[in-house]
């Protein structure tokens, strides 16, 4: 009987640690426990992924590494396919866009980039070049 007693106390045991496994992993993922975030939400690459922060090292190490980027920036431009910092993106003539009469913001109106999608305000600014001309990314359609 002692050894169906220690049998059972060991399922019940491991079921809990299961749920509260499932739930603490759940819960991660939908607040962004386990991904960058800022201010805006979850922080995404210049693909659209977003960047973990799992593990070491992280997805997010790699992404400041891999874009020359202090570690822990969240506020980011891409061009090309590459992160810069807002202070040292180019147009697609090469020349800085914060030194650019209204900076950035200005930037994405000159440009057409998305203001709003689902009625929210669009945070992040992703472009390539294709000749001079500035094509817009959006990664929210994925």
């Amino acid at each position: 009987m002692k050894i169906i007693s220690t049998i059972l106390a060991s399922i019940c045991l491991l079921s809990l640690t299961a749920c509260d496994n499932l739930r603490n992993w759940n819960s991660g993922y939908l607040t962004g426990g386990e991904y960058l975030t800022n201010e805006q939400g979850l922080v995404s690459s210049c693909h659209g992924n977003h960047l973990s922060v799992r593990n070491k090292p992280s997805e997010a190490d790699r992404f400041w590494q891999d874009n020359n980027l202090p570690k822990g920036t969240t506020d980011f431009v891409c061009k090309d396919g590459k992160a810069y910092l807002p202070s040292k993106v180019t147009d697609c003539q090469g020349n800085l866009i914060a030194k650019q009469v209204g900076g950035i913001n200005q930037f994405k109106l000159n440009n057409n980039f998305p203001r709003y999608k689902n009625g929210e305000i669009v945070r992040y600014t992703a472009f390539t070049c294709q000749s001079s001309n500035v094509i817009p990314i959006d990664h929210t359609k994925k």
